[in-house]
């Protein structure tokens, strides 16, 4: 809403003039790529060799570009991760990304850097198939959608949400969704003003199979319900990979996940709403369908060519259509396979289209690793400082649990792991092995690196513990694909002993016959997840909770995948960073 809006939204066509950021109508600060948000797309071709020059022209911020999805083997050093792949790419810096489109399908680029995501530095990355890949080829007529939905706020990350989360203030939270970039201010959580701004509209030909691209680049706790007014979706890929077609009737999606399906448009010409509603902090969960105040929702059009440039006449609202007990939901929200298979389609249920490569689905695995997360109250160097405002000493409504994995929180090194392991000494990494026992009971913060033997079958066991707060984590992992085998919430106490207590006694059940490949995922809020794959990609891959206020203060660790002797070569010239700590003849600081 710059200068560049002029009359927008009063003038709608105001708002589409070029440099023009309408988003919500809400004016404030962005981070975008060419002045666009969302920035530019990213649309290749099975093989292509892709190179994307990241000019950093912000004056006193550095940046980093991860192309989500992206397996980069053998070109680890393009993950765009600063301090595990690559250093920050510096104000008035360039940096050159050159990587093969190895895999066909649907992915996303996006900052990797504090809160730029949730600022808008983000786009869509579209790998498109040969011809003799396609699987479902005969499934679709047209292949021109991409619909990139976002959680938004009208505070910005960096500057405000983080004081914000600091504060356990209410206003750290988002309170909008956008869908290609637009949307409008609508009654909700907050009550903020009504705007007027444009909503997205998908033009589409009466009587064809449309593929649309769904991409989830959202960064907080906000799950985004997806559905089309008198239609029904047939999904057919998820996270780039091709499973068998099934037919639902909305869709929930992560931040990080993708979801491609097809749309058949055989309905009356006219004009339907696309609905979308968000849950855990998007969601009023006070609210009724009756308040002026209900959970977080935005709408799109489906407007079929023929019909009047003018939006649906049906209500909009939270809750409409309500949900009932034939509504089939794929990946709901807070459930797991423990609930009805019809109404509730969970990931493990689905099957892979192909089946070529079973490795991960062996019955023995050569590690198998658990890893615990919850919201611990702890005094957080960061957050609660004991003695001075520790956990227990303010009052209850300004605690702030620690989020980590295995009771660690990541903290990196000042130099890249992979590009300057040469620099790494005895020591600086840590793990659940070497770790001092307090780490349960006090807040342990190191380089949480976890070592793989190369080309081993991993089993990654995710145990919500879900003590303090219940939330789904959307967890991604970098350079690989797993395949997802079990998830399912449980009543009572969690714990990891708990866990492979049910599994001595034969009470998980793992689908090992041609389980869903994903590289983004939810786990259950108070429950168990587990997820298979081959540790085939040398090098050093971060494995994150994908909200980017949990990202951010640790909640992450790193895979070391094979010996350093394994990796790739470090490109010639790659940039390199770190401290600089001159000796000083005479000056012994600290007793050193």
């Amino acid at each position: 809403m710059s200068k560049a809006c002029y009359d927008c939204p009063n003038n709608v066509t105001d708002c589409f003039r070029p440099h023009c950021i309408s988003a919500d109508g809400i004016q404030r600060s962005l981070y975008v790529a060419n002045r666009q948000l969302p920035g530019p797309a990213i649309e290749v071709c099975h093989g292509d060799i892709i190179v994307v020059d990241v000019r950093n022209v912000m004056l006193s911020e550095s940046t980093a570009i991860h192309f989500h999805g992206v397996k980069q083997k053998g070109t680890p050093y393009m993950d765009g991760v600063p301090y595990v792949t690559q250093c920050p790419i510096l104000p008035l810096q360039t940096f050159r990304y050159t990587f093969e489109a190895s895999d066909h399908g649907t992915f996303f680029w996006h900052s990797h850097i504090g809160h730029q995501r949730a600022d808008g530095l983000f786009g869509a990355m579209v790998v498109y198939p040969k011809t003799e890949e396609d699987l479902s080829a005969q499934l679709y007529d047209d292949d021109d959608h991409y619909m990139i939905i976002n959680d938004w706020s009208q505070y910005t990350g960096d500057a405000e949400m983080i004081k914000a989360y600091y504060h356990e203030s209410a206003t750290a939270r988002p309170t909008n969704i956008l869908v290609n970039g637009l949307g409008r201010q609508i009654n909700n959580i907050y009550g903020a003003k009504v705007t007027n701004t444009p909503v997205f509209v998908f033009n589409v030909q009466p009587n064809k199979k449309n593929r649309f691209r769904l991409i989830n680049a959202g960064s907080e706790d906000c799950p985004i319900e997806v559905s089309v007014d008198d239609h029904t979706l047939t999904v057919i890929s998820l996270d780039s990979q091709d499973i068998i077609p099934v037919e639902v009737d909305s869709i929930t999606i992560w931040p990080g996940e993708r979801v491609d399906f097809i749309l058949r448009t055989d309905k009356k010409i006219g004009n339907y709403w696309i609905r979308y509603r968000g849950y855990g902090l998007c969601q009023n969960t006070n609210a009724t369908t009756n308040q002026t105040n209900p959970g977080v929702f935005q709408v799109a059009v489906l407007r079929y060519v023929g019909a009047p440039n003018e939006e649906p006449d049906s209500p909009i609202g939270y809750d409409i259509p309500v949900n009932n007990n034939t509504t089939r939901v794929l990946n709901p929200y807070q459930k797991g396979t423990e609930d009805p298979p019809f109404t509730n389609i969970n990931i493990p249920q689905l099957v892979a289209a192909k089946s070529n490569d079973l490795t991960a689905l062996t019955p023995n695995v050569d590690q198998q690793i658990y890893i615990n997360f919850d919201f611990y109250p702890l005094n957080n160097y960061d957050f609660h400082r004991k003695s001075l405002f520790g956990f227990y000493e303010v009052p209850p409504h300004r605690r702030i649990g620690t989020l980590q994995l295995n009771n660690i929180s990541l903290k990196l090194k000042s130099f890249p792991l992979l590009s300057q392991r040469n620099q790494i000494k005895p020591g600086d990494l840590c793990n659940v092995e070497n770790i001092p026992k307090h780490c349960t009971s006090e807040h342990c913060a190191c380089t949480h690196v976890i070592p793989l033997r190369l080309n081993a079958v991993v089993e990654l066991v995710f145990v919500d513990e879900g003590k303090y707060v219940i939330i789904n984590h959307p967890f991604h992992l970098h350079g690989h694909f797993f395949r997802i085998v079990a998830t399912e919430n449980l009543q009572g106490n969690i714990t990891i002993d708990r866990v492979k207590e049910l599994d001595r006694q034969g009470k998980i059940k793992r689908n090992l016959i041609n389980a869903p490949y994903k590289d983004t995922m939810k786990a259950p809020g108070g429950g168990y997840s587990i997820v298979r794959f081959v540790a085939n990609n040398p090098g050093y891959w971060l494995f994150h909770c994908h909200f980017e206020q949990h990202d951010n203060i640790g909640m992450a660790l790193v895979f070391k995948v094979g010996e350093h002797k394994t990796m790739p070569p470090v490109p010639k010239n790659f940039p390199t960073c770190g401290d600089y700590e001159p000796e000083i003849p005479g000056f012994n600081p600290m007793g050193k």
